[in-house]
């Protein structure tokens, strides 16, 4: 039985885990030019939050995402370990700027030159560890982002999405939506845009709607 255990742990963790990045940040942050530190959770999926030999020490899956984490953010704070739905997940929390003209070292996510809308940015040395961490370790840091966005503007804006599931619904590029005033709205970004945060260090999440970049279609 812990030969078999053995097996399906090194299973698990050739085929990666599943890595969450879910930060809850407000409209106004967003669009201000004084940029702002939050925390963001991070979850990562485990086997187990517990040892299968001895349940008062916590798993080596556990142990591993700790170290995991920690190479790629060097400001990771682990939280717990929770069960939820039969799933067992390691809570860290990171910090994350919001808002701000000038770059910073880890992850920002603020509006675009022209005003308004919203970009993620991912610093050259964040993008470094992620590059590094996959090359040394079967925990595959390739996250889902999640983004809470409380609209504390007090009036509705109109803005357009760059591919985003909300709501239960996907929204292709160029798509319109509208962002209730005083609501939260859960955005999930595709895996198109969050390749090219990783891969590029930046991607366009919406454009609010009276500032959009006009494509007009070359002669």
């Amino acid at each position: 039985m812990k030969k078999a255990l053995v097996t399906l742990s090194i299973v698990m963790s050739l085929t990666g885990c599943k890595v969450e990045l879910a930060p809850i940040v407000n409209l106004s942050d967003i669009n201000s030019e004084s940029a702002k530190t939050v925390q963001s959770k991070l979850i990562v999926e485990v086997m187990s939050c517990k040892s299968y030999e001895d349940s008062r020490q916590e798993s080596s899956d556990v142990k591993d995402a700790k170290e995991a984490i920690a190479k790629v953010f060097n400001n990771a704070k682990y939280i717990e370990c929770y069960t939820e739905k039969m799933d067992s997940k390691a809570l860290f929390e990171i910090p994350i700027t919001v808002g701000g003209k000038n770059s910073v070292d880890g992850i920002q996510i603020t509006n675009t030159d022209i005003g308004g809308g919203m970009v993620i940015k991912m610093s050259d040395n964040l993008k470094h560890n992620f590059e590094r961490q996959k090359k040394a370790s079967f925990i595959d840091i390739n996250p889902l982002i999640k983004i809470t966005i409380n609209n504390d503007i007090n009036k509705d804006q109109d803005i357009v999405v760059h591919g985003i599931l909300a709501n239960n619904k996907t929204y292709l590029p160029y798509s319109w939506y509208n962002i209730k005033a005083n609501e939260n709205q859960i955005f999930n970004l595709s895996d198109v845009s969050v390749s090219s945060l990783i891969q590029n260090g930046e991607t366009l999440v919406y454009e609010d709607f009276d500032k959009r970049v006009e494509i007009t279609k070359p002669e």
